[in-house]
This record gives structure tokens, sequence and C-alpha cells, in this order.
């Protein structure tokens, strides 16, 4: 594990401004091929947030040491440049003030998930004696609830822009290779063999989109449908996990040689 903790006090700026940048480009990008097909203010916000969370997990992941108060400022300042851009250029989004800055704290929010997520992928203090552990380990599950369901959000709405003739099917395509991704990436950062957990988050990440959809784009989905995405989120899942294990082997293995 790459994790390399530090007692600094300090804004590391460097990583700050990284996230900026990394932000701007995620939740910018992401925004803008999203909004002129998904007109519901509801959807736009949601994937400008999980943008959030993949901007944070990266610089989370790839930056040495513990950078998560970095990535939450980079979050709280890439949230103020998008609701100016979004008043700027009259985007057909509208938000009152007190929505703006529940947005404001919802950027810095989700950035620090994305931050914190990000540190355990890196690898922590117990990261070590993870590797010969048979417990079922809580930590995997949520990292793997935050990632699946910022994943689910970003391929279903992007995939079926892209493939809007065919939106059911695209986004039905987006929505089990995000559980397939999220799945490789905990068992190949997971020490040790973790396949329980990320099935179980895949699980949690269903429910997760359910309650996004019931109570907040206020769309019923039938339980047939509920039951089907539960049982795809469980074994896709399941199946990249195995997939991330026999990478993380592989790289031992040519470690070793």
């Amino acid at each position: 594990m790459r994790h390399s903790a530090h007692t600094e006090t300090k804004l590391q700026w460097k990583w700050v401004v990284l996230s900026v940048i990394a932000g701007l480009i995620i939740v910018g990008a992401s925004y803008y091929i999203v909004a002129p097909t998904f007109q519901s203010g509801q959807v736009q916000a949601i994937v400008m947030l999980v943008g959030f969370i993949v901007t944070g997990a990266i610089i989370g992941y790839y930056s040495p040491g513990i950078t998560i108060k970095e990535a939450s400022v980079g979050g709280v300042l890439v949230m103020i440049v998008m609701l100016l851009l979004l008043y700027i250029t009259k985007a057909e989004i509208h938000f009152s003030a007190s929505i703006n800055m529940l947005l404001l704290i919802l950027g810095l929010g989700f950035s620090w998930v994305g931050g914190w997520a990000g540190e355990k992928l890196q690898g922590d203090e117990t990261s070590a004696d993870e590797v010969h552990s048979k417990k079922f380990l809580w930590k995997w599950v949520i990292v793997g609830v935050i990632i699946c369901f910022a994943l689910n959000i970003l391929f279903v709405f992007i995939i079926s822009k892209f493939f809007a003739a065919y939106m059911y099917k695209s986004a039905f395509i987006g929505f089990i290779i995000s559980f397939i991704i999220t799945g490789l990436i905990i068992g190949y950062n997971s020490p040790g063999i973790t396949l329980k957990e990320p099935a179980v988050a895949g699980l949690l990440a269903v429910i997760l989109d359910w309650v996004y959809l019931r109570y907040i784009v206020t769309l019923k989905v039938p339980g047939l449908y509920i039951t089907i995405g539960l049982i795809l989120g469980f074994l896709m899942t399941f199946f990249g996990a195995w997939l991330g294990e026999k990478l993380q082997q592989s790289k031992v293995v040519k470690a070793k040689i």
C-alpha cells in the first residue's frame, strides 16, 4: 500500500489547486454533457455532486499522505465556480439562494466523502492487518457504496446522453458497468481477499439509487425492477471484485519474479 501518513496541519495548496482543476474538468464536463438531455434540476444537481465524489477520491488516492481537507477545500472552490458559471451562462437550471447554499455545503461534504474513500483505497494504518484477516470489513462496504453510487449516476446519465435513441438500453448498460468497475476497484486495492464486501456494497448502492429516484426525482420504480437491480448489483459487483482480486494476485506474482 502506498499510504504515507504525515503530521502536517497546514493545507497542501498544491493538492487544493489540483483538486480544483480536476473538479472543474470532471464536475463541469459531467454537468454540461448531461444538462441538454436531462432537464430535471434534480438530475443535473446529483450529476454535479457525484462528480465531487469522484474528484475527491482521485485526489485522496493519488496524493501522498492524508489530503481529505485539501479535497474538501477544492470542492468548495469548484462549487463556487460552477454556480458562477451557471449564473453567467444563464443555464436552464435555476436555484434559489438557499438551494445554492445547500449545494455549496453538499459540494464540501461530497468532496470530503470522496477524499475519505480515496484515502482508504490508497491504504491506511489498518491495511497491514487486513492482508490475512478473515473478518467482514464494513470499511470496504462503505467505500464500495460511495464509489458505486457515484459511478452509477455518472455512467447511467452520461451513456444515456450519447445513445439517446437507445436510452433505456444504454442506461442499463451503464448500470451494469458501474457495478463491475466498483467491484474491480475494491477487489484490486483492498488487502487480502475482499469479495463479500463489494457485493454487499452493490446491494446497498441499488437501495440508495431507489431512494434517490423515489424521494428526490419522485419516480416510482416497480418492485420487479428493484428486485432485478438488487440481484444484478450483487452479482456484478461480486464479479468485478473477483476480477480485481485476480489482477491483484497477478501483480504480486510479477513483483516476486
